[in-house]
C-alpha cells in the first residue's frame, strides 16, 4: 500500500497544489480557461499522438474494451439518470447530467499521466480505448437524454447535433487517430518536429492535474447539496464495481485490461461534464461539486482499490 500511496500522493498533490492556488488568489480565475486550452488543445494531444504512433494500432484499436466501458457507462448513466427522476423528482435535464457526472471519468486529465507509473504502457493502450467510448458514445447520450427536458433546447435532434459537433471537434479524438496512421505505416515527423511534439507531450500530466485543482475552487459552490453525496459515491463506488462485472462475467476481457478500465472507472467525474451543464442551463453548481468532493475523496479510494487489486508498479 506504501509503494502505491507513493504514486498516487504526487499526482493528487498536483490536484491540492492548482486548488490552493486558485483559493489563495496566486491565480485569477480567467487564467482557468488559458490553461485548459494548453491542456486540451496542445499538451494532450501530443502526448496522445506520440503513445499512439509508437504503439502497435490492435493495442489501440480494441473492441472489446471499446464495448466493456461504453455498456458500463451507459448503464451507470440510464441508472443513475432514472433514480433521481424517479425518486428525486427531478427533471430530465439536471437528471441527466448528474447520470453523465456518474459514467464520465476524468481519465484524460487523471488517468493518462498516472496508469503507466501503475500498471505499465499497456494499460495506457487500453485506457485509450476506453476512454473513446466516453468521447464518442456516452457524451451523446448524456446530452440526448437532458434535451428530453429541454423544450427550448431544440429535443434530441439538436442535441446529437452539437454531440456530434463535439466529436468532430475533440483534438483527442484527432490526435488518437492521427497516431494510429502514423503507427501502421511507420511515418515519422522530422526530427525537430518530433522533438517540439515530445516536449509538448512531457507537460500534460503536471499541467493537466495542475489545471484540475485550479478549476474545482468555486467558492460560491455549497457542496452538501441536493444528492450530491448519492451522485458521487454512485461515480467512485457502483460505477468500478459495475465496469468490473461487464469486463469480466460479458466481455471476458484480461486481467489487465480489467483492473485498468475499472481503475479508470474509479477517477474522479469529468470536470467537463460542469461546462456542458453551464452550457445547457441545467444545476451547474451540483455538477461542481461532485467533481469536487469525488476528486477529494477519490484519492484514498483509487488507492484502496490499486492495493486491493495488488497493482505491481511498472513505471
Amino acid at each position: 500500500m506504501l509503494a502505491i500511496l507513493n504514486v498516487t500522493t504526487p499526482f493528487f498533490a498536483l490536484v491540492l497544489c492548482g486548488y490552493l492556488a486558485a483559493r489563495a488568489r496566486v491565480l485569477p480565475e480567467a487564467a482557468v480557461p488559458a490553461l485548459n486550452i494548453f491542456v486540451l488543445y496542445f499538451a494532450l494531444p501530443c502526448m496522445l499522438f506520440r503513445f499512439t504512433a509508437s504503439t502497435p494500432s490492435q493495442q489501440i484499436v480494441n473492441v472489446p474494451v471499446f464495448f466493456a466501458y461504453m455498456t458500463a457507462g451507459l448503464c451507470m448513466l440510464l441508472l443513475v439518470t432514472g433514480f433521481l427522476r424517479l425518486f428525486g423528482n427531478e427533471d430530465a435535464k439536471n437528471a441527466s447530467f448528474a447520470g453523465l457526472a456518474a459514467a464520465w471519468s476524468n481519465w484524460g486529465y487523471m488517468g493518462l499521466p498516472l496508469f503507466p507509473t501503475l500498471l505499465g504502457p499497456r494499460a495506457l493502450a487500453t485506457m485509450i480505448a476506453a476512454g473513446m467510448a466516453d468521447l464518442t458514445v456516452i457524451i451523446s447520450a448524456g446530452l440526448a437524454l437532458a434535451s428530453l427536458g429541454d423544450q427550448a433546447g431544440g429535443g434530441i435532434r439538436s442535441a446529437l447535433r452539437g454531440a456530434l459537433r463535439h466529436i468532430v471537434r475533440n483534438p483527442l479524438i484527432w490526435a488518437v487517430l492521427c497516431g494510429a496512421v502514423f503507427s501502421a505505416y511507420a511515418l515519422r515527423f522530422p526530427t525537430p518536429v518530433e522533438e517540439f511534439i515530445r516536449l509538448l507531450g512531457q507537460a500534460a500530466g503536471p499541467v493537466a492535474l495542475f489545471t484540475i485543482g485550479v478549476s474545482l475552487y468555486r467558492p460560491s459552490v455549497r457542496v452538501m447539496r441536493g444528492n450530491v453525496m448519492t451522485i458521487t459515491a454512485a461515480k467512485l463506488m457502483l460505477h468500478p464495481l459495475l465496469t468490473g462485472l461487464i469486463a469480466t462475467f460479458l466481455f471476458g476481457l484480461s486481467t489487465l485490461e480489467t483492473h485498468t478500465i475499472v481503475l479508470g472507472a474509479a477517477l474522479p467525474a469529468g470536470g467537463s461534464t460542469f461546462l456542458f451543464a453551464e452550457r445547457q442551463g441545467a444545476d451547474a453548481d451540483r455538477i461542481a461539486a461532485v467533481i469536487l468532493i469525488s476528486t477529494a475523496l477519490a484519492f484514498i479510494s483509487f488507492s484502496v482499490l490499486c492495493w486491493w487489486f495488488g497493482v505491481q508498479l511498472r513505471g
